[in-house]
């Protein structure tokens, strides 16, 4: 397993974003002029690098997890990585993570607006070309095959010796449902089909093998998380002040949390902010239930178990949930943000280019890669994570990071404010019960 590395990240290939290129390229052309005009680097840029976004030293061993790209620059931005390479040498390396040892240690608190709202407009302006990349992904027949695919491995498996049952588990179940967490995922987004209801349907045929109910009740949330980045009591991604002040950076308790953390993840919100039981929460609970009920009835026990423990291993000490850590934890102090451009894209829709899709939620999982090339001035120079496998190891095992490794603000966004092209107060995924909560919650 590759833990501690620096990864010069490629771009995850597919052929949609390839068709799309020669419709971009007079944007192209425009980006070669901005980068030898020497002004593709903006106040945001300036920040993170004055927060020590050039090398990171990790206390312990040598090697690094995240790291400063800006060195891979192409030759057409000669002139403004110059100015990268002397702005970062003139900043001296930085501890990862914070102080854990300081009385009255904190989440990191910000009075600004989420960053993700403001640098698209900037990169909107500067390629407006990039709103031809917005729109529903084509490609909705590998969720069913999954589906299929789980389907069948929960029957076939059902009388196999445990050894065999548990290493398919492992490698393929586990793999295959956080695949299906992240359709849902990128189906939050009206990103699956053109109407909000055929993107919320699927959402639910999607969660049949994940065993539990969750699609319905995962978009309002989601929408919360990329409107209202880190604001406390509406963004439900960060721990609650209890969980941060039990866990801390104490090693075993991280290592019992994120060997739970799906169990986090889903009763953090009805404590926070309870979700309304609306007509699509009670379909896909009785659509799972049937599902389950189905299962077990036909197959018995061990088909529905391969199913639970598929989910319970594909959240925990599993490659693919590394991504629920290398998104938002501040490794760097004062960036919330995170990409990883690594081959473990290929089976999550590639969640990793997490920058790109917060930037632009318009845009479909397969054409994130053609983002990041339009605008590479603007992500070749924020931290990215190196390897899913190494944050794991470093959130467990580091004093320097833990529970109180995020950023959270006070600044909050409108509830009427669009995360998805086709999404208004009329859209039946979002309940007018949560948008009236909100508006008395500001």
């Amino acid at each position: 397993v590759s833990l501690l590395r620096i990864f010069t990240a490629q771009d995850v290939p597919n052929d949609e974003s390839a068709s799309l290129e020669p419709n971009l390229r007079a944007g192209q052309d425009k980006k070669r002029e901005a980068q030898k005009s020497n002004d593709g680097f903006h106040s945001f840029h300036e920040e993170d690098r004055a927060s020590g976004d050039a090398k990171l030293a990790v206390s312990g061993p040598s090697q690094q997890t995240f790291t400063d790209d800006s060195s891979s620059s192409d030759d057409a931005a000669s002139d403004t990585s110059s100015v990268v390479a002397a702005e970062a040498s003139a900043v001296p390396p930085q501890m990862m993570g914070k102080d854990y040892s300081v009385e009255g240690i904190d989440f990191t608190w910000m009075d600004n607006e989420e960053p993700h709202r403001l640098r698209r407009a900037e990169i909107l302006a500067k390629y407006p070309e990039i709103k031809q990349l917005y729109g529903p992904e084509w490609r909705k027949y590998m969720v069913g095959a999954t589906v299929a695919l789980q389907t069948y491995l929960a029957i076939a498996l059902r009388e196999t010796s445990w050894p065999v049952f548990l290493t398919v588990i492992y490698l393929v179940g586990a793999t295959a449902n956080h695949s299906l967490f992240l359709a849902i995922h990128e189906w939050s987004h009206n990103l699956g089909f053109k109407h909000p209801r055929s993107n919320q349907l699927g959402s639910i045929l999607a969660n049949l093998p994940i065993g539990i109910p969750y699609a319905a009740t995962f978009k309002p949330y989601h929408m919360d998380h990329h409107r209202n980045q880190g604001v406390h009591g509406v963004d439900t991604d960060i721990a609650h002040p209890v969980e941060a002040r039990i866990i801390q950076n104490r090693t075993p308790l991280k290592a019992l949390y994120f060997f739970l953390q799906l169990a986090f993840y889903a009763l953090r919100p009805t404590f926070i902010k309870p979700p309304p039981v609306t007509r699509m929460v009670v379909l896909n609970f009785a659509a799972q239930v049937a599902y389950d009920a189905a299962m077990l009835y036909c197959y018995g026990w061990n088909a529905v178990l391969y199913l639970l423990l598929s989910t319970f291993v594909c959240g925990s000490f599993h490659p693919t949930a590394g991504h629920f850590l290398s998104e938002h934890l501040e490794v760097v102090e004062g960036v919330e943000t995170y990409s990883y451009y690594g081959p473990l894209n290929y089976v999550t829709y590639n969640v990793g280019y997490h920058n790109e899709h917060h930037d632009f939620p318009y845009v479909p999982w397969s054409r994130l890669p053609v983002v990041r090339r339009i605008a590479s001035e603007y992500y070749d120079t924020i931290p990215q994570c190196a390897s899913w496998c190494g944050i794991i190891w470093n959130y467990v095992a580091s004093p320097n990071l833990g529970a109180y490794s995020r950023v959270k603000r006070t600044r909050r966004i409108a509830a009427t404010e669009r995360i998805n092209p086709n999404d208004n107060v009329g859209d039946g995924t979002i309940d007018r019960a949560i948008l009236s909560q909100d508006k008395k919650d500001m």
